[in-house]
């Protein structure tokens, strides 16, 4: 028998990743960010109307749950905490932390105060790395560890073909190492963190 929420998850799935792809479309054909981001933003904001309007109430709490549970803020922090430290422990002085600036810039203005650059490149970071969790927690019907770091290496994918020729990193080995070990731990992260929350949540639900 068919779950009364049908695919509707997954489509909203589709649409968390609205923020990577207007960064992509930055990347590859140089559209401003802010205006992908603004396109993007539409793209969000009529799948979730789509959405709301069209399923039942025990998919629109589906979604709800699934929507929460994937916000991947530790997963960001984890991810940021080990670009950190890893870059502590590499001698090398290359800034793990370069796009940040590199968002910001795109996003307050190259003549911008530094803080507000810094900031606006922040927030589009921290907007990434929860809008990718509920992504993950949306499509993935069976989220668990193997499957985390399996994302965060699909992430990292994106990453390695576009970063180094976009940002004119220098440190190009230095650049990977910490990538990909980072994104291992955002993945894995998340990963755990979605299958005991839904654990949680869905056994509830299911004893009632």
């Amino acid at each position: 028998m068919a779950r009364p929420w049908g695919g509707w998850p997954r489509v909203l799935g589709v649409a968390a990743l609205a923020s990577g792809a207007a960064l992509v479309t930055h990347i590859v054909s140089g559209v401003s960010l802010r205006l992908a981001l603004g396109l993007a933003a539409g793209i969000v904001g009529l799948a979730v109307w789509l959405v709301w309007r069209r399923a039942v109430p025990e998919g629109r709490a589906v979604v709800a749950r699934r929507t929460r549970v994937g916000l991947g803020f530790a997963a960001t922090v984890a991810y940021d905490l080990a670009r950190f430290l890893l870059s502590r422990w590499d001698p090398s002085p290359y800034d793990p932390f370069e796009a940040i600036w590199a968002f910001g810039v795109r996003l307050a203005g190259a003549t911008a105060p530094p803080g507000l650059v810094y900031t606006a490149g922040a927030v589009f970071h921290l907007v990434n790395g929860l809008s990718f969790g509920v992504a993950f927690c949306l499509l993935v019907a069976r989220p668990g560890v193997l499957v985390g770091i399996l994302w965060g290496f699909g992430l990292e994918l994106f990453q390695l073909s576009l970063y180094p020729g976009w940002l004119d990193i220098r440190f190009y080995r230095e650049f990977v190492q910490i990538s990909v070990l980072a994104h291992a731990v955002y993945g894995l992260a998340l990963g755990l963190g979605c299958r005991q929350a839904l654990g949680r949540a869905e056994g509830r639900t299911g004893r009632r």
